[in-house]
């Protein structure tokens, strides 16, 4: 054995760290009864721990991620086809799903300062006039939502258009009269919740001022050089970097349909008739995203009066409102439906093949999608053959495993909701667990994002997998970094948690992501955020633990008492939007009660999990399961029918959060949430 060689297989043991149990004691799992079946799954876990390698984590990539691949396109089917090939090859029995979606992208845009001075700007990414392969075939960055549009006018600095800075602007007596917008995203204290408003549209606030055309750049006191090291030294934005994403839409955040807003609350089978784009909420004015440097250049020379000290991006000037600028902005979109394609890979199961394990991760990408999504679907892959290896040996699932391949993700989730939306009481009843394997490998720290009861199990999982350092994956939880989190959103495990109801999780390597839909999340910027591809190994490893733990579970893995400590954890959120002065009294003591209640059913599936007692577990997780099905309202909430889980969308509390400052609605709210967490309490007496 060469020294290479010997120090891969060092590598290759390393990562493999399953619990060490003490002499005499039966090594346990979450979720499992003890006895010899676990002593075999710890065993068939440490032979599929050894598969993932980052020389097979790079030939996947480099399948999945050598061209720009928007769904939809001929780029993106062949990635449908590799995968589809590469589970067959696995023993995975395959199916594609077909659907035809609204799709838009830039067919021309435009930017110039036309006064005091003319300058033509290079929307391209990286640096001007020397741009890189990779920079020329992924093209200008872009906002999917843009309208049409040729317009020429005075250009003016609104920070971030929130409802704050419209009333300083008018405040200022700026009169946006046929001027270009230029807004600063992700500004130092901007939040969720910070920004929540749910009678208040930034695009409609701007139209309303008379606005004509609009620019976005990402401020680097947060996104760029204020965070740390920029790309391709370091994980934060250059100044020659934007960012793809949806932009300013008059369609309201959280009230839509998940989805095609084109066939709303439906799945855009083939065939199925659209709305026609004009009868659908949309941009009527040009928007554009541009890079950190074409934003600087803007605001340096702007005039006019000084903006407040809150709305100043980390550039070494004092910010001006502006308006002594006048810009040319052009842009034309192209507007159809495409195909897209959902890949899916079964290995049935051998005791409850209608009870699924689900994988999955989207593969369409704004540019090449190395990071996002193709890390996702590189632990996919690997795990898929890491499950052949296993299957050779004779190990069968317990449950079904079924690896999910969403397409058209970038372009709003399109494929999971579309699924669902087809299939959804059959998945509600069917998915056991949904594990999200999106953009996993961005640098540290390490994080469970997970819904509220699967905390546990996840950590337990962590724990058994060891890192690029060497340490466990659960070793790192700190106040900044705490390693356990609530799931927010953000990919396709929202919809499966949020319409769905089902206990979901996306784990992984969460560090800063400045390539982000940007033109170097390509094949050599894998080298700036996972040097060596361990992270790829490492996540591949961990989702295979998990999926193989719930898949061969005895029960639903899950203490219930994570649901109530996470509802009194994120009472000052409630409290804060509410500003105190809502009736809170009964909400807190049925947590209590449902605290109580949960932490014994909790002691009491460990001690049958201890000793081997399948019926008390099956009787308590009958328990579990109405608990948390007492906070999934069969109508959906109050701010969207399509959602259903009343005691968390992105944050707990969500009817509260969307009630916006009614305090009528804040109340109602309240008063739901409180009858839920009641019935869940009783669920478990």
């Amino acid at each position: 054995m060469t020294p290479t060689r010997r120090a891969a297989a060092a590598l290759v043991v390393c990562a493999i760290c399953l619990p060490i149990v003490s002499a005499g004691q039966p090594p346990t799992i979450v979720g499992w009864a003890s006895g010899p079946q676990v002593s075999q799954e710890l065993q068939y876990e440490r032979d599929a721990l050894g598969v993932p390698s980052p020389a097979n984590a790079r030939a996947i990539e480099e399948q999945i991620s050598a061209r720009p691949h928007r769904a939809g396109s001929q780029a993106d089917y062949a990635t449908a086809q590799f995968v589809q090939r590469r589970l067959e090859q696995d023993g995975f029995t395959t199916r594609i799903v077909k659907y035809s979606v609204w799709f838009t992208a830039p067919a021309q845009q435009r930017l110039e300062l036309v006064l005091p001075r003319r300058i033509s700007f290079d929307l391209l990414e990286g640096t001007p006039g020397h741009h890189t392969k990779w920079e020329r075939m992924a093209g200008p960055a872009f906002l999917e939502n843009s309208g049409d549009g040729d317009v020429s006018g005075p250009l003016y600095y609104v920070n971030t258009a929130s409802k704050d800075d419209m009333d300083d602007l008018d405040a200022m007596h700026v009169n946006l009269q046929g001027a270009v917008a230029l807004i600063r995203l992700s500004a130092p204290g901007s939040s969720f919740l910070r920004a929540l408003d749910p009678k208040y549209n930034s695009y409609d606030a701007l139209r309303k001022r008379g606005v004509a055309a609009i620019l976005e750049f990402m401020d680097p006191a947060t996104q760029g050089f204020g965070g740390g090291q920029t790309w391709p030294n370091g994980n934060y934005k250059n100044v020659n970097m934007a960012e793809r994403m949806g932009g300013p839409s008059p369609s309201s955040f959280g009230n839509a349909p998940p989805g095609d807003p084109t066939l709303p609350g439906q799945a855009p089978v083939i065939g199925a008739a659209h709305l026609p784009f004009d009868k659908v909420p949309h941009a009527t004015i040009p928007e554009m995203s541009i890079t950190q440097n074409i934003a600087r250049s803007l605001l340096a020379s702007m005039s006019g009066a000084v903006v407040p000290q809150d709305w100043h991006p980390m550039f070494e000037f004092v910010q001006h409102v502006g308006g002594n600028q006048r810009v040319h902005e052009q842009v034309k979109m192209t507007r159809h439906l495409v195909t897209i394609w959902n890949v899916f890979g079964d290995i049935k199961g051998s005791g409850d093949p209608n009870s699924i394990v689900m994988i999955g991760s989207h593969r369409d990408a704004m540019t090449f999608g190395a990071v996002d999504p193709g890390s996702g679907t590189t632990v996919m892959m690997q795990d898929a053959d890491a499950f052949r290896k296993l299957t050779q040996q004779g190990w069968r699932p317990k449950r079904t495993i079924e690896i999910a391949s969403w397409d058209g993700h970038e372009l709003g989730l399109y494929g999971s909701a579309s699924y669902i939306y087809q299939y959804g009481p059959q998945l509600k009843s069917n998915v056991f667990q949904y594990i999200n394997t999106d953009q996993l490998t961005t640098g540290t720290p390490f994080i469970i994002s997970a819904s509220p009861g699967l905390f546990a199990f996840i950590r337990q999982t962590a724990d058994a997998v060891r890192g690029p350092d060497g340490q466990p994956l659960g070793a790192h939880d700190t106040k900044r970094h705490p390693l356990i989190n609530a799931m927010s959103g953000g990919s396709d495990h929202q919809n499966f948690a949020y319409m769905l109801g089902i206990p979901s999780s996306s784990n992984g390597f969460y560090g800063a992501f400045g390539a982000h839909h940007t033109a170097e999340d390509n094949l050599d910027g894998l080298h700036t955020y996972d040097p060596g591809l361990k992270q790829a190994v490492a996540t591949a490893q961990q989702t295979a633990l998990q999926a193989m733990r719930a898949a061969g579970a005895t029960v639903e893995p899950l203490r219930i008492a994570e649901v109530p400590e996470q509802l009194f954890k994120d009472l000052p959120v409630l409290f804060g939007v509410t500003g105190g002065k809502a009736n809170t009294t009964q909400l807190i003591t049925a947590l209590t009660a449902f605290e109580t209640a949960a932490t014994a059913t909790d002691n009491a599936m460990i001690k049958a999990e201890a000793s081997g007692d399948v019926a008390t577990m099956q009787k308590l997780a009958v328990q579990e399961q109405a608990a948390r099905g007492a906070f999934f309202l069969q109508d959906g909430l109050s701010f969207n029918k399509y959602l259903h889980t009343v005691d968390r969308v992105f944050v707990s509390y969500p009817e509260v959060i969307f009630a916006g400052s009614d305090t009528k609605a804040q109340q109602a709210a309240i008063d739901r949430i409180t009858a839920a967490v009641q019935n869940a309490a009783a669920a478990l007496k």
